[in-house]
Formats: structure tokens, sequence, C-alpha cells
């Protein structure tokens, strides 16, 4: 790295061949399907924290105010927005990971997406893959959905090689799609899979989350334990069901969102 950047390192760090996953709260993390599964595998992983990019010079604190913590009168701490970077050993794949869990920027996506770069030049990136949520009209009755973009025509076989739909679609992006055609400009290999989470979720949605996880083992080779998030959305799911017999006008919702799934054509074998 070289003159000014907004990455900053609590220590020297050079890393061999690695691959590295991201997640962005805000506008692509609908349901905290992204960054609930990167902290899973950060949590999982054990990684180590190895620093930042600053938020300051691209998040508007009117948008997304820091946070701050209050007792009787004395403040107790302050916290801005966080874009925080972790290594983890990987050894199935036989690259490191790098995690960077982060705060999609409101302002100067070029300057950040530089940022991520630097964190990027730390050695051989050999691949990249972006965790995404978004709303969907999906039930929770079909395994969960997950669709994804790539960079390069050679990711759309291993998109559908681990059933993955690659999306159609035309409107506004997320920070996503520069830090894509960046990849693709330094010829590193690149992809953003979305998982679908159900609109009348209202909090973490962890049956995606799972389905997300699974489908980041596959492309990244990553050896990780998800049973604890798989009991976690199974239970989730119970909830739903019992809500469903409990509360007839959702379960009318439930079997309309079926109805509209099934004219969609895709696939009904996933009914659960």
């Amino acid at each position: 790295m070289d003159g000014k950047t907004d990455l900053h390192l609590l220590r020297d760090v050079k890393l061999e061949s690695f691959n590295s996953i991201m997640a962005f709260t805000g506008w692509p993390d609908a349901k905290r399907v992204a960054t609930y599964a990167a902290e899973y595998l950060r949590d999982k992983l054990k990684a180590e924290r190895i620093g930042e990019i600053d938020s300051n010079p691209y998040n508007h604190f009117t948008i997304q105010r820091p946070l701050v913590s209050i007792k009787k009168g004395l403040v107790k701490s302050y916290a801005a927005p966080s874009n925080e970077l972790y290594t983890a050993k990987n050894k199935a794949s036989g690259h490191d990971l790098l995690i960077l869990i982060g705060t999609e920027p409101h302002v100067n996506w070029t300057g950040y997406v530089e940022s991520i770069f630097d964190a990027l030049s730390l050695g051989k990136a050999n691949r990249v893959l972006l965790f995404g949520g978004l709303i969907d009209r999906i039930p929770h009755t079909v395994e969960p959905f997950i669709s994804g973009v790539v960079n390069t025509k050679g990711l759309v076989e291993d998109l559908k090689r681990n059933g993955i739909e690659p999306s159609d679609y035309l409107g506004p992006c997320s920070i996503h799609n520069p830090i894509l055609k960046e990849c693709e400009k330094k010829s590193i290999p690149a992809m953003s899979i979305w998982g679908h989470a159900p609109e009348y979720v209202t909090d973490v949605d962890p049956r995606t989350t799972h389905q997300l996880l699974c489908k980041a083992k596959a492309l990244m080779g990553i050896e990780v334990d998800l049973e604890e998030l798989r009991m976690e959305g199974s239970l989730f799911q119970k909830q739903l069901n019992s809500m469903m017999k409990q509360d007839r006008e959702f379960a009318q919702l439930v079997q309309k969102l079926e109805a509209e799934y099934k004219n969609a054509k895709r696939d009904l074998d996933y009914f659960t």
C-alpha cells in the first residue's frame, strides 16, 4: 500500500493466498441475512480482528447515526458505523480467509472500494464472495431461495452447479456492484450471492442465513460447522408454522405466497 489510505491495521499483516468474504449493513442486508452470515463465520472460525476501514469519509451520520451508551448521565461509550477486517485459517481450501463486515457507505463509493482493495493487496486474493440479503414475496414453507451475480461468465456455471439462480435485474444497485467490477479489472473472480427473505419476517432470518452459508461453503471451500445455525433456523420455522395455526390471516398470506411461488415456476420440490 502507498500514500493515503483509510485502511488502518492493528499490526503488520502479510497474507499469502487467500479468499475473501464481505457483508455490509444497510440496503444489501435485509433481515440481517448478510451480516448475520458473516458474523457466524467470524465467530465459528475464531477469526482474528486485524484492522478496520475508517467510516468517517464514507458515512453520513445524520442518515445512520453513531451509537452512544449513557449511564446515570455519564457517557460510557461512543461507536460510529464500523468496517472491521478479520482473518481466519481455512484448511479445507488451503487458503486463508479475509472477512470484511462493514457498513454500506452513503458517499464516496469509489474511495471506499479503493480502501477495500488496499485490504485485498495484503496478499494474493484468489476469489471474493459478497453476501447480500433482500426481501422477497417468498413463503417460509419452501427452501430458502438464493440468487447470484458474478463478474465472469465462467462463474455462472459455479452458481448453477450449487443451486444458485443467476439473477436478472435492472434497477438501483448496492456497493456489491462496484466491488465486482473492480475485481473484474484486477482479474479476481468475484461473486455476490443473495438470500431471499420472506417479507413478513420481522427480525433476523436464520433459515435464509443458513442456506446462504451452505452455498458459501461449497463455493469457497470453507470448513465450518453450521449445525447451530441449522437448529436456529429449524426452531424459527416451527415458530412461524405455529403462528399459521393461530393466526388465520397470516396463514392465508403464506398460502397466497405459496401460490405465487408455484406460478413463478420455482422448484416446488423444496416445500417442507
